[in-house]
């Protein structure tokens, strides 16, 4: 969303009062574009001078180094504010988003005390409390508002982050869906619950759920950079670069966001580079095959090995004219040698630019060997390794389900892979290795 902001945003320094839902307006307001940030940015500095010269008001420029995001200039100043229960709960908020626990839970309870909601109250104390890991004081304020809570998407959502703490993420998920379909732009349930489904390999509802968050004026930057992750994984680059330029214009000096970038647009330049090198590398790997992996005659091996025609690219050179100019070079093993290249849809004399490597036939790899013992593991789904999520979906690409399906492949084939680096492709030989097992040899 583009507004006016020198217009628009000057607004909040000027209105009579304001609410919870206007403080909300207002930031959507401030971060609908960078040069709306920057303008409130200003508005703020300069409505500072005048609270120091006398002239203005203390709540009304700590909330709005609330808004910014700026939580330690926001409680400097709401110090000097009012003690009123809005004062209270959003010093309260600004105090947890710096880990200022027990600060935070004193001031939401004495905005409790003054008037402010209650049931919002307890959620965000129940919320501090599961981040200093008091998960049984947080399930004592859900049990407290269980009856009226269950038609209210905050409660759901914060038993979907109980559920998380005690490592029951199906629950969680459950819960998370389930305070979307109270509230559909609950921004915090969507984040959790497209980060589950990240984890779970659901890439279809996490991107949609990491999308519904990415809409929002003020989207949670780490839903962003996930959502580059997903979007780089499945080949959507200029999405995950999309993705990233926002969290950069919000913070340029965002360290994770840096790194990806640089990531994903060397991701998309490899791509470039495979669709244009991909078949000339098949072609190139064809050409280097040598002679001695045909199945010929004898005289046929020995006449080659003579001629010092060592490679199937180095016999493709030669034309029939050629090779029957050669001395005990006669028309059997002309035609045993041109017998065998149509077989493959080649023939003597063809150019390499007309080879099309997709219509050769290679000689599957060989198998990689199996320790006595070692069958029965062979049928267990890669699933039970635990790998990471990134060596997870590479696998799933390849459409590897089982450990037997794994060690068919090379670390060739898997460096080849969309994604897979070295780093996972180390954790899988290490899992093998634990098994005794290994990947098949390069084939």
């Amino acid at each position: 969303m583009t507004v006016d902001a020198p217009v628009t945003l000057e607004s909040f320094f000027r209105a009579p009062e304001f609410d919870a839902q206007h403080i909300d307006a207002y930031a959507d307001l401030a971060f609908g574009s960078a040069r709306s940030r920057e303008s409130f940015e200003a508005l703020t500095r300069a409505y500072r001078a005048d609270v120091e010269r006398g002239q203005g008001d203390a709540f009304r420029l700590a909330t709005a180094y609330y808004i910014l995001g700026n939580y330690q200039e926001a409680l400097d100043w709401y110090k000097k504010a009012g003690d009123t229960k809005q004062r209270r709960f959003l010093a309260a908020k600004a105090a947890a988003a710096l880990c200022r626990f027990e600060q935070a839970e004193a001031d939401f309870t004495k905005a409790s005390e003054k008037g402010w909601d209650a049931f919002a109250c307890d959620m965000q104390i129940a919320m501090v409390r599961l981040r200093t890991g008091n998960a049984d004081g947080a399930e004592k304020l859900l049990r407290k508002h269980e009856r009226a809570g269950s038609e209210r998407a905050d409660w759901h959502y914060v038993s979907g982050l109980l559920a998380e703490v005690r490592d029951e993420r199906d629950a969680a998920l459950e819960r998370y869906e389930k305070a979307l379909s109270l509230d559909r732009a609950h921004v915090e349930a969507a984040f959790r619950a497209a980060r589950l489904c990240d984890l779970r390999g659901d890439d279809e509802r996490a991107i949609h759920l990491y999308e519904q968050v990415a809409h929002e004026p003020r989207a949670h930057v780490n839903a962003l950079i996930n959502l580059s992750i997903v979007y780089e994984d499945i080949g959507r680059y200029d999405a995950a670069l999309d993705c990233l330029r926002r969290v950069l214009a919000a913070f340029p000096n965002h360290a994770r966001a840096r790194l990806f970038l640089k990531d994903v647009e060397s991701s998309r330049l490899m791509m470039q580079d495979e669709a244009r090198q991909a078949k000339g590398d098949a072609r190139s790997r064809l050409l280097e095959t040598t002679i001695a992996e045909f199945e010929l005659s004898v005289r046929a091996r020995n006449c080659l090995k003579k001629m010092r025609i060592q490679t199937l690219g180095d016999l493709l050179k030669l034309t029939e004219a050629e090779l029957l100019a050669y001395k005990n070079f006669g028309e059997t093993s002309l035609n045993e040698i041109k017998a065998l290249l149509a077989k493959k849809g080649l023939r003597l004399g063809q150019r390499p630019e007309e080879i099309d490597p997709s219509a050769i036939v290679e000689t599957p790899p060989p198998r990689p060997p199996v320790p006595p013992g070692a069958e029965a593991i062979l049928s267990r789904p890669v699933s039970e390794l635990e790998f990471s999520v990134r060596a997870r979906r590479c696998l799933q690409r390849l459409n590897i389900s089982t450990i037997a399906d794994l060690i068919q492949h090379s670390e060739q084939d898997l460096l080849s892979t969309r994604n897979f680096g070295v780093t996972s492709l180390s954790e899988i030989k290490a899992r093998l290795a634990d098994l005794g097992l290994q990947l098949a040899p390069k084939s």
